[in-house]
């Protein structure tokens, strides 16, 4: 199950957990910055990196817009995050083990309606591999803005891209 939401931008600037990553692809006009986390439900430490194989977790992937010429864009935004084990286990990208990789997507976004854009997909238990005693992950987050589809279409055109490292994530 994914939620979106596309809004006006905060009042208040987001409370990046881990600070954010900026895109500066124009000083004055188009900057964008993009943040993702994976959000142990379960947890009340909010910075834990172990969970559960049988918990459900969340991917919440943030983007944050400013300069004018956002408004004048329209897209999909494509999110995905990739898993690198350290030590046994499988490497993979969360779009392969989801049962709908449009969880992912946000399907024609347009700069009109919002900048603030969030995705929060949540992760059923037992969707990541686990091997005895547990499996460390490497993981890192990734965007893109396509624009004339979607990630899954080999005739969309990449306007933007980017990627944030996650850290050491352990599923036991």
């Amino acid at each position: 199950m994914a939620t979106d939401t596309v809004a006006a931008l905060p009042a208040e600037k987001p409370d990046w957990l881990d600070g954010a990553v900026e895109i500066e692809l124009s000083t004055r006009h188009i900057w964008a910055r993009w943040d993702a986390d994976l959000l142990d439900v379960d947890d009340k430490n909010k910075h834990d990196t172990i969970i559960e194989r049988k918990d459900e977790f969340v991917v919440r992937f943030r983007v944050y817009l400013r300069g004018r010429i956002w408004k004048c864009i329209s897209g999909c935004w494509c999110f995905d995050a990739g898993f690198s084990a350290i030590g046994d286990g499988p490497d993979f990208n969360l779009s392969d083990l989801l049962a709908d990789k449009t969880e992912l997507h946000i399907r024609n976004w347009n700069g009109c309606d919002g900048l603030y854009i969030e995705k929060c997909v949540t992760v059923p238990g037992g969707t990541i591999p686990v091997e005895y005693c547990g499996t460390l992950y490497e993981v890192g987050c990734k965007f893109e803005l396509r624009c004339c589809g979607c990630c899954d279409d080999e005739n969309s055109h990449l306007a933007v891209a980017g990627h944030e490292p996650q850290g050491e994530y352990m599923f036991v």
